[in-house]
C-alpha cells in the first residue's frame, strides 16, 4: 500500500476527503493522512516511509532545499507543493501553478486591469511575477503594507491565511471600483459574505484547489483524473457542511 501525507501548520480534512475517494474510485491500493508541523526538518525526518508529500503553508518554499530534484515551475516561482518519492528519491512539483492559472482567467473574463494581491508568502509572489511577465496589459502590485490593502482595486487576490485558519476578512470593506475577488480560502468566510452583500464576483480556494489537485494527483498516480468526478465529491462534501 501506498501512502501519502501532507504537511501544515493547520492542517485540515479536504485533501484526506478528495484522496481517499478517489482512490477508491480509481482502485487503487494507498492511503492520505494529514499531519501537523512546525518544525519542517523533523516533520521530514518522521516522513521516511511514504511515497509522496502534500505541502501546505508555510512550508513551500523552504522545502525546496530539502528535495533531491525540482520540476522547471519549482526553478522558476520557487514554490513546491506537491513531492513525489521513488527510489528513495524526492521530486518536488508546483501544482498550485495550475490553479493559479485557472483563477486568474476571471481577470480577463471580467476585463479587469489593475489587481492587488495581499499576503507576502510564495503563492502571493508567484501570482505578482505571473500577471507581470505574462499579463503586461494588467497593473498588478503586491501590496508593500497592510494598511493600503483599502486602496482601489479592479481585482482583489487574497493570499494570506486570514479567512483559512478563522473566518475573519482580510479587508474592513471592498475597495473602490472592485470587480472580482479571488479567495484562496476554501471555507465559507466573512469575505464571501462581503462580496455577496456587495453583489461581487467571488471564487472561492474551492475552484483554486480543484485544479491544484487533479494536477498533484496524476503526479502521484500517473492517472489523468476527472474534473467531473471531482465534481461529483465536491458536491457530496459541501452537502454535509
Amino acid at each position: 500500500m501506498k501512502k501519502y501525507i501532507s504537511l501544515s501548520s493547520h492542517p485540515g480534512t479536504t485533501g484526506k476527503y478528495f484522496y481517499t475517494n478517489f482512490f477508491k474510485y480509481y482502485n487503487i491500493d494507498a492511503v492520505y493522512e494529514p499531519r501537523g508541523a512546525t518544525d519542517l526538518k523533523l516533520a521530514l525526518e518522521l516522513a521516511s516511509d511514504v511515497d509522496g508529500i502534500s505541502v501546505s503553508m508555510p512550508f513551500k518554499k523552504e522545502i525546496i532545499q530539502y528535495l533531491d530534484k525540482t520540476s522547471e515551475l519549482v526553478d522558476q516561482w520557487q514554490l513546491c507543493n506537491t513531492i513525489k518519492i521513488e527510489n528513495d528519491i524526492s521530486t518536488g512539483y508546483n501544482c498550485d501553478f495550475n490553479g493559479m492559472c485557472h483563477v486568474v482567467s476571471y481577470i480577463e473574463k471580467l476585463a479587469c486591469n489593475t489587481v492587488s494581491i495581499l499576503g507576502d508568502g510564495a503563492i502571493g509572489t508567484m501570482f505578482a511575477e505571473w500577471l507581470k511577465e505574462y499579463r503586461p496589459n494588467i497593473y498588478s502590485r503586491k501590496l508593500d503594507t497592510w494598511h493600503s490593502r483599502h486602496s482601489a482595486t479592479n481585482v482583489l487576490i487574497n493570499c494570506t491565511s486570514v479567512g483559512t485558519v478563522d473566518n475573519n476578512s482580510p479587508v474592513d470593506y471592498l475597495p473602490s471600483g472592485i470587480r472580482l475577488v479571488i479567495d484562496l480560502a476554501i471555507k465559507n468566510n466573512n469575505l464571501a459574505e462581503q462580496c455577496i452583500y456587495n453583489n461581487i464576483k467571488y471564487i472561492s480556494g474551492k475552484e483554486f484547489y480543484k485544479f491544484q489537485f487533479l494536477s498533484q494527483f496524476e503526479i502521484y498516480t500517473g492517472i489523468t483524473a476527472s474534473p467531473e468526478i471531482y465534481d461529483q465529491f465536491e458536491i457530496k462534501l459541501y452537502e454535509k457542511i
